[in-house]
């Protein structure tokens, strides 16, 4: 069978447990397109990764990972993986497709408290070599219990409006310590372009996505100053390049509560 692109085999590293672990601290990471023969976990410990794969229709998709979330990929899925940050850490867990048979799991995963504990767990390199096998296993079952309870909630749940559904977004990825994502690439995670979202939230709160994320930014680094953090922390962790970028958005930021920042809609 002619390959489209390379093959990096890990069936060396898998033939004794079933599973393999890298981990990655390369600046600028960048692997370009290529498949393994087993499964693949990829989750970003720090920095962002961008990740393209060509899914089972034969299209290709792209996402940007943060942390809190994952890319399970079965085997033989073309896929590349870049990291612009010099900071970036990343992990990938290869896995042999008979652990994952029972695993409704797949694509871009958003990771509960659960399985990012145990993938913190899996990167420190204190942990027994003994214990592996069984967070593995723990972590794939976690894995599909939360992937069915997201499922079943989609089914029995009307979908939101797409404005409500971004700024749901928004206050997940700031509850979930994750740097805002951009509105372009937010308003792709939703399956809109970035002109629909600017029409639904004009029509649900007479305001754009820019003046909106700007007020989710302000917000939410105000409560965290108001609560004792200090500002570089939080101007770094909000994604911001420096606290004075932090700070002129404070300053042009009206602190005025805005009921479509406060309320729940």
């Amino acid at each position: 069978m002619t390959r489209s692109v390379p093959l990096s085999s890990k069936q060396d590293l898998i033939a004794q447990t079933g599973f393999a672990l890298a981990a990655s601290r390369q600046p600028r990471y960048a692997f370009h397109w290529h498949e393994h023969d087993c499964a693949m976990l990829l989750w970003p410990r720090a920095g962002a990764l961008d990740s393209a794969w060509q899914d089972e229709e034969g299209a290709r998709r792209r996402c940007r990972l943060v942390r809190g979330q994952a890319l399970l990929l079965p085997s033989h899925v073309e896929h590349s993986t870049r990291a612009e940050s010099v900071a970036q850490q990343h992990g990938e867990l290869y896995l042999a497709p008979e652990l994952l048979q029972a695993c409704q799991a797949g694509g871009v995963l958003q990771l509960d408290g659960a399985a990012q504990a145990m993938l913190d767990a899996l990167w420190k390199p204190a942990l027994s070599a003994s214990a592996l096998p069984m967070l593995v296993a723990a972590l794939i079952t976690q894995l599909d219990a939360n992937y069915r309870l997201h499922a079943q909630a989609r089914v029995l749940q009307a979908p939101l409006p797409l404005a409500r559904q971004w700024m749901q977004l928004l206050r997940a990825r700031l509850e979930e310590g994750q740097p805002l994502p951009a509105i372009a690439e937010s308003a792709s995670a939703l399956g809109a372009t970035t002109r629909t979202l600017q029409r639904a939230c004009l029509e649900a709160y007479g305001q754009s996505p820019i003046a909106l994320r700007r007020k989710v930014l302000a917000q939410a680094a105000r409560q965290r100053i108001a609560m004792g953090e200090p500002v570089a922390r939080v101007s770094a962790e909000l994604g911001f390049s420096s606290s004075g970028h932090l700070g002129r958005l404070l300053r042009a930021v009206d602190p005025a509560p805005d009921p479509a920042i406060t309320g729940r809609s």
